[in-house]
């Protein structure tokens, strides 16, 4: 009778994202299912379903968006790090803070250390010139 037909489906897709328009472009053909040109079935490639940052694949026939690494969804359009973004943000920040203070404290103490060599030095200096007298 028939024998199973073996083909190849050319797909031609272009996603362009410019904010805030998105332009989609597929081509879809249709082929026969059976030698004996009985049967023919449409064959769709993703022309229903846009994958933001990654790119649509047929699995089971079923369009389905295979993620760039770090990027989750039906869409891709989660990353995967949104739960580290905000603790991230405050341990960068209570760095940046605490390194802020730590520079403070040491210039303090700075101050206070050629403050005191100042007074001790003005007191020889004094004793020197009382001695001399």
């Amino acid at each position: 009778m028939g024998k199973p037909l073996h083909f190849c489906i050319p797909v031609i897709a272009l996603n362009v994202w410019f904010p805030p328009f998105t332009w989609k472009m597929s081509l879809s053909m249709t082929v026969p299912a059976s030698d004996d040109g009985n049967l023919s079935r449409r064959l769709t490639a993703c022309d229903d379903i846009t994958c933001n940052y990654g790119r649509c694949v047929l699995v089971d026939e079923q369009p389905t968006c295979e993620c760039k690494l770090g990027y989750i969804g039906e869409t891709c359009n989660e990353t995967i790090n949104d739960a580290l973004s905000v603790p991230l943000t405050l341990g960068v920040l209570a760095f940046i803070i605490g390194f802020i203070i730590l520079l403070f404290v040491l210039a303090f103490f700075r101050r206070r250390i050629k403050a005191r060599k100042r007074k001790k030095a003005a007191e020889e200096a004094q004793l020197r010139n009382g001695a001399h007298l």
